[in-house]
């Protein structure tokens, strides 16, 4: 019987925080039926703690050099990987986060009970009392806006962390990610035009922050104004190119009216 659920994990010399997340996807109330893990030239030991455990381990195949093209394209994998497989859902997971108990069963609830939703964001702690959600914040009716509302604040608010996200592949109309987009941001502007995204304000893991985090919400500066200005001025080539990006995904709609 083919696998309906999978657990997609990238990982890089995750042995720091490997143990502690697949303690956390052993303890699930609904376990995933297959983990796949795509690993991207760990030279740790991560590989050896995987294979502690009953876990599909695949060598990263991208080619790309920066690494937010990298992160996406071995998500990329790890999704087609468990697609091929049989896969309905595919439950996304950073290496160094930690599942609360009922992820897996309550995202599998709602992408069942929600069957035209191709990706679901869901929410995740961050220190204290703050989540995802509140540095990324989200109209509490997004789901209820009309598809120009949605598109309107999606492609100027980041409304999806892929750690915290689940996917129903086949929903969409392809996975392709663009170089220098990772791949949280894409399938959610991609969802948003062919109308199946979902917001979830229910909290379902625990988001790392970490000197070692390699994009996220320590390496977006939001904290520092003079560090954002200079970011987003020496990411200016890269920002044109995904106004392209977006011009693109605006005209595959217009072509197929």
């Amino acid at each position: 019987m083919s696998p309906r659920t999978a657990a997609v994990i990238v990982t890089h010399n995750s042995e720091q925080f490997l143990p502690e997340l697949l303690a956390s996807i052993a303890t699930q109330t609904q376990q995933p039926d297959v983990i796949l893990v795509i690993d991207d030239n760990s030279t740790d030991s991560t590989i050896e703690i995987l294979n502690q455990h009953v876990i599909s381990v695949h060598a990263a195949t991208t080619t790309a050099t920066d690494k937010t093209t990298r992160i996406a394209q071995n998500f990329v994998q790890g999704v087609q990987l468990a697609m091929k497989g049989g896969a309905e859902i595919v439950i996304l997971s950073d290496h160094d986060d930690t599942w609360h108990p009922h992820r897996v069963q309550h995202q599998v609830a709602f992408l069942d009970a929600n069957p035209g939703t191709a990706f679901l964001a869901s929410d995740g702690n961050t220190t204290g009392t703050q989540t995802i959600r509140s540095t990324f914040p989200v109209p509490p009716h997004f789901n209820n806006m009309t598809p120009a509302e949605q598109w309107r604040y999606a492609a100027k608010h980041s409304i999806a962390t892929g750690g915290a996200s689940a996917l129903r592949p086949s929903r969409l109309s392809t996975l392709a990610v663009p170089n220098g987009w990772l791949h949280d941001r894409w399938w959610s502007l991609r969802a948003v035009r062919e109308q199946c995204m979902a917001i979830d304000p229910t909290v379902v893991i625990d988001y790392r922050i970490s000197p070692e985090q390699q994009v996220g919400l320590n390496t977006n500066n939001q904290g520092n104004p003079i560090k954002w200005v200079v970011q987003k001025f020496t990411e200016t080539p890269t920002t044109l190119k995904k106004m392209r990006d977006i011009a693109n995904l605006i005209g595959e709609d217009k072509a197929t009216q």
